[in-house]
């Protein structure tokens, strides 16, 4: 059976590969490959002395043990190529399909580049004799079984458990701090240098846990064969054994109870009841019962839950991440961040919605309260979590300058993030599995990449216009300007929540119709007429050869980095005669070459998004010129034949 599950994964990935998943398979290969070589050279080198190289290599199998475990939860469920629920109707062993499906995750890039991370422990062992060596022969297929199998266990565990609002919201955690731990690692980096790990080691503790995790049971074993302590040794690698036999065993369950339980929902409490907060909500006209039904749905959808409260997690511990090394200074933009990623991940709401629309397109004229409604269920939802972390986070570490930058930057991207949500939901629409025919996983929303990357950028420039008007008031020492630009954070604020929602309806009214023939052909629809450049709805993008689609993905993926990171922040600082540099490279040089290098690394992040846009762009010119060149050849023949 075994051997059936592989061949129809190898078949699944020979016709499904291609364009932005071949570029993220690249991508992510030479990444892994990067980590593993990192990995294998930490075994090789004597950075320190043996203990705390011994330290820091079993620091390192926990961070592959955790990022085998918290990968599904990372990107969305884990590959499911070969889902179990294709075998709910066969009469197969549920132990017996686990062993199956554990056979078919051996099948991909990601096992490859783990089994040459895992070849650490044996350039680990060339340091305990011939005895060592060869235990580690036997414990690097075993710590890779192991991971595969607790990262099986972590996507049975979470198939069951994101079937209802509390695994929707936990799942939302795990998403949120892998997301913080990527994006703040330079804090951990900072910490590091600080604490100089190299020279005095780690806490007592943390070498006391990275040794007993099971992804350290492969060192001992070769350090107990290294001293004779065969017992040890045994003892280790059947550990391993257990855990990997305990994994399956637990597997194999909650396969069972995944194909055959539904999707438990929580349903808010007072929701139903005659006279409750929804329902006078929903009988402030046409406007209020569609902002009353997105509260509920809100409070419903499995998949809305994990978004929402993903941008909460994500905005708090961003700004708590740096207490770390004792800089509080993040902590009065808790809510902003809060905004600017809730707006980020709520920006494909009709596509959310599935094919529901046809209810508003036979009853015309109800364009503008539903988009108005939508606008206030998200200012609902969102509003009141972002003002107290504003508020809290600026009271614990704000000064007295921060206080207007917060509140207007709030007031202005709050504003911008509900108009910008409903524009980019008719415009720039992603597809979605209809709600009735979802899995359960939450994490399933679709390719909205771009979509989350663009919103980002826009939300943030919503707020330059309050940000200026702080930062004149800062600079000349003017307090009247700098409350002033509270102000001016709320009207801009209101005002592009309500041209943009304007610009929204008008869009769906006129443009209803396609959008629904897009929902329901999952991007797959073509134009009438080519020369109708306004019908862009529904037109598909042209994939991209797995060359230049890796190239898209890498600019995107990083050119924040430049932009925020090395750019504008560093700007901000110096601008702001601050002593603080951290890891900003700018920072570190001297005048006059730290304003141009900080221009440069602004310009960089900016020509990347440029590039990643105009790559895409060009491809769909050039393949729409070849499509139409075959036409006009076969016109010109026939005007020819006429003569």
């Amino acid at each position: 059976m075994v051997g059936v599950l592989i061949g129809m994964k190898l078949r699944v990935l020979r016709h499904s590969i291609g364009g932005s998943r071949a570029a993220g398979m690249v991508m992510g290969g030479l990444a892994g490959l990067v980590l593993a070589v990192g990995t294998i050279v930490v075994a090789g080198t004597e950075i320190a002395s043996p203990q705390i190289s011994a330290d820091l290599l079993a620091a390192l199998f926990a961070v592959w043990l955790f990022g085998w475990m918290l990968g599904p939860v990372y990107t969305g469920g884990g590959d499911e190529s070969v889902r179990p629920e294709h075998f709910s109707l066969l009469p197969i062993n549920p132990r017996k399909l686990a062993f199956g499906l554990l056979g078919t995750a051996f099948v991909g890039v990601a096992p490859i580049i783990s089994l040459i991370a895992f070849c650490a422990l044996a350039v680990y062992a060339t340091g305990h004799g011939v005895a060592g060596f060869t235990v580690a022969l036997v414990a690097i297929p075993l710590q890779l079984v192991l991971v595969v199998a607790l990262s099986r266990l972590m996507i049975g565990v979470l198939g069951v458990a994101v079937r209802s609002r509390v695994g929707a919201i936990l799942a939302a955690l795990v998403n949120a701090s892998m997301n913080v731990i990527l994006n703040q690692s330079w804090v951990l980096v900072w910490a590091a240098v600080q604490l100089d790990l190299l020279n005095y080691g780690f806490p007592p503790a943390f070498s006391t846990a990275v040794h007993w995790l099971p992804s350290g049971w492969g060192m001992a074993a070769v350090e107990a064969a290294g001293r004779g302590d065969w017992l040890v040794v045994a003892a280790a690698l059947l550990g391993i054994c257990a855990v990997i036999g305990a994994a399956l065993l637990v597997w194999s369950v909650l396969l069972v109870r995944r194909t055959t339980t539904k999707p438990l929902h929580w349903v808010p409490q007072g929701s139903g009841a005659e006279g409750g907060l929804l329902d006078r909500v929903g009988s402030r006209g046409a406007t209020g019962a569609v902002a009353a039904k997105e509260l509920r749905t809100w409070s419903r959808d499995l998949m809305r839950t994990h978004l929402l409260w993903f941008a909460i997690f994500f905005g708090l511990l961003y700004t708590l991440v740096p207490l770390l090394i004792d800089w509080y200074g993040m902590l009065p933009w808790a809510g902003v961040l809060v905004v600017v990623m809730a707006a980020a991940t709520s920006a494909n709401l009709f596509g959310l919605d599935g094919t529901s629309l046809w209810l508003n397109l036979v009853t015309p004229g109800t364009e503008r309260a539903e988009v108005r409604g939508r606008q206030a269920a998200w200012l609902l939802r969102v509003a009141p979590i972002a003002i107290v972390f504003t508020v809290a986070g600026t009271v614990v570490g704000g000064e007295g300058w921060t206080w207007p930058w917060a509140l207007s930057i709030l007031a202005a991207v709050l504003g911008g993030g509900a108009g910008l949500i409903a524009l980019v939901s008719v415009y720039m629409l992603v597809p979605v599995t209809e709600p009735n025919k979802r899995s359960g996983n939450p994490l399933e929303a679709g390719n909205i990449f771009g979509q989350v990357i663009m919103m980002l950028l826009l939300v943030v420039l919503t707020a330059i216009p309050a940000a200026g008007v702080a930062y004149l008031g800062d600079r000349f020492d003017l307090p009247v300007v700098s409350w002033l630009a509270v102000a001016v954070g709320v009207g801009t604020g209101v005002w592009l929540a309500v041209w943009f929602g304007r610009l929204a309806h008008h869009r769906l009214a006129a443009k209803g119709p396609e959008l629904l023939s897009l929902m329901r052909s999952g991007g797959t629809v073509t134009p009438g007429s080519s020369d109708d450049a306004t019908l862009s709805v529904g037109r598909p993008k042209a994939k991209l050869p797995p060359g230049k689609q890796a190239l898209v993905v890498f600019l995107w993926v990083f050119c924040w980095i430049p932009l925020f990171p090395q750019g504008l922040v560093p700007l901000w600082l110096i601008f702001n005669d601050s002593e603080t540099k951290l890891w900003f490279l700018a920072l570190h040089l001297q005048d006059p070459w730290r304003i141009p290098v900080a221009v440069a690394f602004t310009v960089l992040g900016i020509a990347m998004m440029w590039w990643g846009t105009a790559i895409q762009n060009r491809h769909d010119k050039a393949e729409r010129e070849k499509q139409n060149a075959p036409e006009d050849n076969g016109h010109d023949r026939d005007l020819e034949s006429v003569h």
